[in-house]
């Protein structure tokens, strides 16, 4: 059930007390976190502190009033003009096994941003490089608006020398058509939309960060076990939402880092009560939904970042010591000092740039060992 403050007037109430009380105490806070002793984790800077405390007031307001940004990417893709794509939905082929297709949830026309700008169509593709990125939101948050493209392209296209870069923003969990697996029929409607460019799969890298993350993982075991479309060339994991559960906003209470970290748990149980699919969970669906403890087989090698200051951090290196340990799978984890979630986003505002810039060149130097 949704929270009552996201429904009006309750939502102005909520917004008129933020102001009221939240902003004074946040105030508060500041000073308090110029003293590392009061900091949740002492050895964070200030600015990552705070920085991180703000972001998670932010996001629980999110929460409380479910505001999902669906109208902000709306307006951001609008205002991208030539650099807004739409890609079509493939043959039903495309969707099969989990992903078949239903009377309620069914693949769907979805659009996203090219960075640095769309492909000339009389160009030849074949020997252009380019990364389909996935960005996250807990499953409910449309998180693919042109800033975030912004913050992730530069190091895309100088760092990992792409010569292109897609923002895809796939459908947000909002309501029984919009559950499990729509998220996932997109991902395969936008994996095919760049293949029919004329992208070759091998110059083709899959990206995802937090819940998009998860759907990576998913997109690439989907390929591996239907091979409907060739494989890509590989995957980026950044901050990845792998343990997936019908009461994820308890369990997340219980990681290291939750109170230095932007995520309120909250965000985390709306998504799993608006993402994970009415009928329950299979032994066919559950590796889909949450990777952690479902390790399988593929020969698409895996970039996984995370941050050392972030609360999915223990649950990212067993995800990452799981997948290494089947035979045969190439993967590499890489871990920022101070980092907090998905802070290849945030990297200006929490001063890790430089840090940021050396896991994507950590990630090249790892793809170009596998060529």
């Amino acid at each position: 059930m949704a929270p009552i403050w996201s429904r009006q007037p309750f939502k102005a109430i909520y917004i008129a007390f933020a102001l009221l009380v939240k902003v004074p105490v946040l105030l508060l806070l500041s000073l308090r976190f110029l003293f590392p002793t009061f900091r949740p984790i002492p050895n964070l800077t200030f600015r990552i502190t705070l920085f991180a405390r703000l972001v998670r007031e932010y996001i629980l307001f999110q929460a409380q009033t479910r505001h999902n940004e669906k109208s902000a990417v709306e307006a951001s893709q609008s205002k991208a003009k030539d650099r807004f794509a739409k890609a079509q939905t493939g043959d039903a082929t495309l969707y099969t096994d989990v992903l078949e297709a239903t009377q309620v949830i069914k693949p769907a026309e979805v659009g996203g941003l090219w960075y640095p700008g769309p492909p000339p169509l009389s160009e030849d593709l074949q020997d252009e490089k380019v990364v389909l990125h996935f960005p996250g939101g807990a499953f409910v948050i449309a998180c693919g608006i042109d800033l975030n493209g912004r913050m992730f392209s530069p190091f895309v296209l100088k760092e990992l020398k792409a010569d292109r870069f897609f923002l895809a923003q796939y459908r947000v969990a909002e309501g029984p058509s919009t559950r499990f697996p729509a998220a996932l029929q997109d991902l395969v409607t936008f994996y095919h939309y760049i293949l029919s460019l004329g992208y070759k799969p091998c110059n083709v890298l899959v990206s995802g960060d937090s819940a998009a993350g998860n759907l990576a993982v998913g997109l690439v075991r989907y390929l591996e076990q239907t091979a409907v479309l060739p494989l890509p060339a590989g995957a980026m994991l950044w901050s990845p939402w792998t343990h997936v559960t019908k009461t994820a906003g308890q369990d997340y209470l219980k990681e290291t880092n939750v109170y230095a970290d932007i995520l309120a748990p909250e965000i985390l149980q709306w998504g799993v009560d608006a993402y994970l699919p009415e009928t329950g969970l299979s032994k066919d669906i559950l590796p889909y939904v949450s990777p952690l403890h479902h390790p399988f087989h593929t020969s698409v090698p895996f970039f996984i970042h995370s941050g050392k200051a972030e609360g999915f951090c223990d649950t990212i290196r067993v995800f990452a010591r799981e997948m290494s340990a089947v035979e045969g799978n190439r993967v590499r984890h890489h871990e920022t000092d101070l980092a907090p979630h998905n802070s290849a986003f945030s990297h200006l505002a929490t001063g890790l740039t430089a840090a940021i810039r050396r896991a994507f060149e950590d990630a090249q130097e790892f793809f170009d060992e596998q060529a």
